[in-house]
């Protein structure tokens, strides 16, 4: 698979240098030409009205060559692998299909976007994946109402990197936080009506999500209705959100975010949440295991920032009041790393397995207590179209630990991009990135898009 990756970037890379060379015809007719005849032209003929189709499909096919770079003395490289995995590197070859379609006929829209993914790794022979991200009708009977019904993503919160107030939405993946994500099945609403006086518009969304074997299920073991609603208000040039979360198994969440542009070019948000009896366990460096409940408050206050150069900052403060302090984060690894010695001297893999119960707290992207996030990126650079180099940084402010991540896209020829994208992770040892599985990532990816 690997071959058919080169031989597919070599046909990119000929294609868009015979596209440089490629010159335009030269029109032949003269003036002279062109005038002959005009008053011979009928001119009078009736051009039928055109209209919009009822209909839109897209199609994005993408290729994708992921290699890891083990980081062997990692602990949570030991939790996983134990002595079983001999390789430093490991390939992945993904082969990704996206359909999105709409059909709209008066005030019903019907929307689906379906993903299937084929790939295969070094652990596993080809595997597939398959699902409707999206899938829900739409009716609008008026400017001022829409009711959706089906699956949905629910785009709440105004952060780039981090939403703490999306409470019906999975989380985003740091690594990509522009990937479109799955959604849930839920009933929903959008009331919009405009207004004079300082409040100049609102919304409310009130929001349904049964939850049973059938649908739903992630979000919990046993039969219930999630509730919640989302209250916007546009005024003094600021967006505001107002949103709750009702749930019998989960914790009840209750959220506000903002949006303001103080220019142009220069845009501030924030997004805060409260998440009421959140219950957390902590396991000390031999293994024993405590939980506290509290209420956790998650928020982030960040900026977006257009300079004249046309260079992007992105710059994000992201508090997890659900997240481990630096000295709980550290006794877990020293549990691991007993239980890793343990295995060494007598073969015994109780302890190392205890661990792995609680990796679902521990081992989750963003699973201390507070991060800078920052991506910088410029576009066309030096003159070249198309063409957007990047760099993204993560800082772990508890452990010093870190995140480097630069990126080139570049699209040379109409729907098709080029992506090189590669992650290096810094710390040291017992911090959150210092002891990740990978000390590097590099993806390449090819995509194509009608």
């Amino acid at each position: 698979m690997r071959q058919v990756f080169v031989i597919l970037t070599i046909w990119f890379v000929t294609i868009f240098f015979n596209g440089l060379a490629f010159s335009e015809n030269i029109l032949e007719n003269t003036p002279e030409d062109i005038n002959v005849g005009l008053d011979d032209l009928d001119l009078d003929f009736k051009i039928e009205e055109i209209e919009k189709k009822p209909y839109s499909i897209n199609v994005d096919i993408e290729t994708k060559e992921t290699l890891r770079i083990f980081n062997r003395d990692a602990l949570l490289f030991k939790q996983k692998y134990l002595d079983n995995k001999k390789e430093d590197t490991a390939w992945q070859t993904d082969l990704d299909l996206t359909i999105e379609g709409q059909y709209q006929k008066d005030s019903i829209k019907l929307y689906g976007r379906f993903n299937g993914l084929f790939y295969y790794n070094d652990d596993e022979k080809w595997e597939s994946e398959k699902k409707a991200e999206e899938a829900y009708i739409s009716f609008q009977p008026s400017f001022l109402w829409a009711f959706d019904a089906g699956k949905k993503v629910h785009k709440w919160g105004k952060g780039y990197a981090f939403s703490p107030s999306a409470f019906f939405a999975r989380p985003k993946d740091l690594d990509n936080p522009d990937a479109t994500l799955e959604g849930y099945y839920s009933l929903s609403a959008d009331y919009i009506k405009s207004m004079k006086g300082f409040i100049k518009t609102i919304a409310i969304t009130p929001v349904l999500m049964p939850v049973n074997r059938d649908i739903n299920q992630e979000l919990g073991p046993e039969d219930e209705l999630i509730w919640g609603g989302k209250f916007y208000f546009f005024t003094f040039d600021t967006d505001i959100d107002f949103m709750f979360l009702i749930s019998d198994n989960l914790n009840n969440r209750f959220g506000i975010d903002f949006s303001k542009n103080l220019s142009p070019s220069f845009e501030i948000h924030g997004d805060a949440a409260l998440i009421d009896g959140y219950q957390q366990y902590i396991i000390d460096e031999l293994g024993n295991i405590s939980g506290s409940e509290y209420t956790a408050f998650n928020f982030l206050l960040g900026l977006r920032y257009l300079s004249t150069l046309e260079t992007t900052y992105i710059l994000e403060y992201y508090r997890n009041g659900q997240g481990y302090s630096n000295l709980e984060y550290e006794n877990y690894l020293t549990f691991i790393e007993r239980g890793y010695n343990q295995y060494l001297n007598t073969s015994s893999k109780t302890a190392i397995l205890k661990s792995k119960t609680y990796a679902a707290y521990y081992n989750q992207q963003a699973a201390m207590r507070d991060y800078l996030y920052l991506k910088i990126s410029q576009k066309d650079p030096f003159g070249i179209l198309y063409f957007v180099p990047a760099i993204t940084f993560i800082y772990n402010l508890n452990d010093q630990s870190a995140s480097i991540t630069p990126q080139i896209t570049y699209s040379p020829l109409t729907n098709l991009t080029l992506d090189l994208k590669t992650r290096l992770l810094f710390g040291a040892g017992k911090t959150e990135y210092g002891e990740k599985i990978n000390m590097a990532k590099i993806v390449l990816s090819l995509k194509y898009y009608f």
